[in-house]
């Protein structure tokens, strides 16, 4: 279970960095996610293998529709908790710290029930 928690940093980071620029590179990925280039080269290559992403001579990462449909999930699931955990008074750090833990080990469908109850309150919560 831990290495697809990795798996799912990464496609979420490249997710992050696919937002800000067109073409991502390891090099944005290794700023991104604060870590080594080893680790990344090798993240790259397992997420390549399990047909994620391409990763061609041109160095650029680009998604997969698998890859992709998975990093905009997670990438969906952290933005909200965070929003939710700031919005009950957990401090920034501490909610996307959490928010990170928390959108891997979380089922999809409790995602929905939790994402369609906040969403009758969104005024509210100004999500």
């Amino acid at each position: 279970m831990h290495s697809l928690f990795l798996e799912e940093n990464y496609l979420e980071a490249i997710y992050i960095v696919s937002l800000r620029k067109k073409d991502v590179r390891n090099v944005d990925i290794t700023k991104e996610m604060k870590i080594a280039k080893s680790s990344v080269a090798a993240a790259i290559q397992r997420l390549v293998e399990r047909g994620y992403i391409t990763y061609e001579e041109d160095k650029i990462v680009r998604f997969t529709q698998s890859g992709l449909k998975i990093a905009k999930k997670i990438y969906r699931k952290h933005v909200f908790l965070a929003k939710i955990l700031k919005h009950i008074g957990v401090d920034e750090e501490t909610a996307e710290k959490e928010a990170c833990k928390i959108e891997h080990i979380i089922s999809d469908d409790s995602f929905e029930k939790i994402n369609n109850y906040f969403k009758k309150e969104i005024h509210t919560l100004n999500l």
